[in-house]
């Protein structure tokens, strides 16, 4: 799970860095498959988070008006998803080691 969790910040910086404008086809199917990445572990909120902003990149190629103000809401929600994620996973492992009887 960490390296799904890795490879989603990935796209998002990868995303950012670029530029939401540049994102291009390729993004739109890189989105769409983390999602489809996500939904096959059980990251189901994972999974609607990326497939949207696939959709909402994928929209933003056939457009003429551009507004990205609902494709920054969701890369945002998306880090915060991430971020939830990794500190649950740190969490379980404190209290695995902590139910084995081993230390924090």
């Amino acid at each position: 799970m960490r390296e799904l969790l890795d490879d989603l910040e990935r796209a998002l910086a990868d995303l950012l860095q670029t530029g939401l404008a540049t994102a291009g086809a390729e993004g739109a199917v890189r989105f769409a498959r983390l999602s489809d990445r996500c939904e096959g572990i059980g990251l189901h909120t994972g999974g609607a988070l990326f497939k949207q902003i696939g959709e909402l990149l994928n929209r933003r190629l056939h457009t003429f008006e551009k507004t990205d103000l609902e494709l920054t809401a969701a890369v945002c929600r998306a880090e915060y998803y991430i971020t939830l994620c990794r500190e649950r996973l740190t969490e379980d492992g404190i209290r695995e080691r902590w139910q084995e009887g081993g230390t924090t």
